[in-house]
């Protein structure tokens, strides 16, 4: 039996990610990574001083963007079409568990999520190589990971291309800027005005990654993070994942009984 579920799972990855083969996805990605490449190039050949450092400052912060923004309109676009098609009626017609199936999913979306940033570090690599590159991929692939589990249950929500894009970029870039919300609400407290936001602002913290955290470019500048950084990135990562699951199984549930 733990064989046979593993097997399904596989099963619905491997499909998941042939199906974003067919959506071009390598070949966007092929081109982001080049267009990232080239960039970076034109900002070295720009610098008038410490080319390495600013080359690193430009091309990583725009391999990073261009990885999520893939990795959102791949999933997203994959999950509405599967809906689209009533090829998701099917799969919850079949003898699949509803977990088993958003894991499988998933599944496929996080090895599309790592071809994504493994290919788009490329020039980030070959720019700094060494220890901290490696930190900073590693980072950068379990951050899209995170991104395309998030995707998939925002997705699986709305049903449409354009607010769950939309509304999975908007998380992005909310947890990108948490630290500074967090620091306002903070402060809040201290304005008789701005008291009523600083529960708020707790409570959005509480579930919301701090994504600010995770690809940080002054580990290419500077030094590798330490062991505890990397464990926080790492405990962040697997939570958060785990809490996009959750609530994709239970949309799927509820739409099983619809």
């Amino acid at each position: 039996m733990h064989h046979t579920g593993l097997r399904v799972l596989r099963t619905i990855a491997g499909d998941t990610l042939r199906e974003a083969r067919r959506g071009r996805w390598l070949w966007l990605t092929l081109l982001a990574t080049a267009a990232v490449g080239a960039a970076a190039l034109f900002a070295r050949a720009l610098a008038l001083a410490e080319a390495g450092e600013v080359t690193l400052a430009f091309a990583a912060p725009l391999a990073r963007l261009s990885a999520v923004a893939i990795v959102v309109l791949s999933t997203v676009a994959s999950v509405v079409r599967e809906r689209s098609e009533r090829s998701l009626h099917l799969a919850l017609a079949a003898p699949v568990s509803r977990t088993a199936w958003i894991l499988g999913k998933a599944g496929g979306f996080a090895a599309l999520a790592a071809g994504t940033g493994l290919l788009l570090a490329v020039p980030v690599i070959v720019a700094a190589p060494g220890l901290p590159a490696v930190a900073w991929t590693a980072s950068l692939v379990l951050e899209l990971v995170l991104v395309a589990c998030v995707s998939l249950a925002i997705a699986s929500v709305l049903g449409q291309v354009a607010p769950a894009a939309a509304a999975c970029l908007a998380f992005y870039a909310l947890a990108r800027v948490m630290n500074v919300v967090m620091l306002l609400g903070s402060h809040a407290s201290d304005y008789s005005d701005l008291g009523l936001f600083a529960p708020v602002v707790r409570s959005v913290g509480a579930v919301i990654p701090r994504l600010d955290l995770f690809t940080r470019t002054d580990w290419l500048l500077w030094a590798p993070p330490d062991a505890s950084a990397a464990a926080t990135v790492g405990v962040q990562a697997l939570v958060y994942i785990g809490l996009a699951l959750a609530a994709a199984v239970i949309d799927l549930r509820r739409a099983s009984l619809g």
